[in-house]
């Protein structure tokens, strides 16, 4: 009688995790099917049926494309493209540094560097507007990418940091004694080895400057706004019309989601690299 008693409370306890699982999803996902939903139903039934659209219709992603939502979402992809590739090409270099060689005040510079990402963005706009300005680097794609670039350099240096001090040192000794060079070590032996780990900080930084807001919309112009400064000058002429914020917003998600779950079964090695000692 105990083990059958036992046996159904493991199922009871079983049943009401996957139910407070479903309905934490539903509860997640019910915004996501809103979006979908006010996307592709017409503006006469903005306000009808939540879940079940009167009619389908793709005429505000056509309002999006004349509101120039296509040219924001290359914008985007071309800042996220360049400031993720240079925070993770400057991170390798510090972080494989950092974890292989000995300096004076080590710990302290990486402190410094993590410290940096504290700072609120807020108090960094006017010097950096005002540099800017003077340079000639406002409104520019190469400006935006510097500070996206700056602005995800110190959390991707400790990520490949931890990846790389996972790495024995064993196998840089092995790879000295045969000859080979730091930067044949660098590229051919240990960013292999971290791939995992690449992908992660690849991801986080990509998320972080693909949802920036605030310098995006101080220091880009008409030509080089991304989607996120698009969605928050959307204005018809009787009020937002939220069909075709949705539609922008619908096509904004896909590009990093579809990131995201290209990258996901790097990211889940990633997250758990160096756990499991071998």
């Amino acid at each position: 009688m105990s083990v059958v008693r036992d046996l159904t409370g493991y199922r009871v306890k079983k049943v009401l995790r996957y139910l407070l699982l479903l309905i934490l999803t539903s509860i997640w996902l019910l915004p996501v099917y809103a979006m979908f939903s006010i996307a592709f139903r017409p503006r006469w039934d903005m306000y009808g049926n939540l879940f079940i659209p009167a009619a389908i219709t793709l005429e505000n992603f056509v309002e999006a494309y004349n509101y120039g939502a296509f040219s924001a979402i290359v914008n985007s992809i071309v800042l996220t493209a360049g400031g993720t590739g240079i925070a993770l090409l400057l991170a390798v270099l510090a972080a494989y540094a950092f974890s292989r060689f000995n300096m004076r005040g080590k710990n302290l510079l990486m402190f410094y560097i993590l410290s940096t990402r504290m700072m609120p963005g807020i108090t960094l706009v006017i010097p950096i507007f005002v540099m800017y300005y003077n340079l000639g680097l406002k409104g520019t794609y190469l400006g935006l990418i510097l500070v996206y670039s700056m602005m995800t350099l110190p959390l991707s240096l400790w990520m490949i940091k931890s990846f790389i001090d996972d790495v024995p040192r064993d196998i840089d000794e092995a790879a000295i004694l045969d000859g080979h060079s730091t930067w044949y070590i660098l590229f051919k032996i240990t960013l292999p080895s971290i791939t995992p780990g690449l992908a992660a900080s690849a991801a986080f930084a990509a998320i972080a400057v693909w949802n920036e807001f605030l310098f995006a919309l101080l220091l880009s112009s008409i030509e080089t706004k991304p989607t996120s400064v698009l969605l928050s000058s959307i204005r018809g002429e009787r009020g937002f019309n939220w069909g075709r914020v949705a539609s922008i917003e619908v096509v904004y998600i896909l590009p990093i989601v579809l990131l995201v779950f290209w990258l996901q079964r790097y990211i889940l090695r990633g997250l758990t690299f160096g756990t499991v000692k071998r």
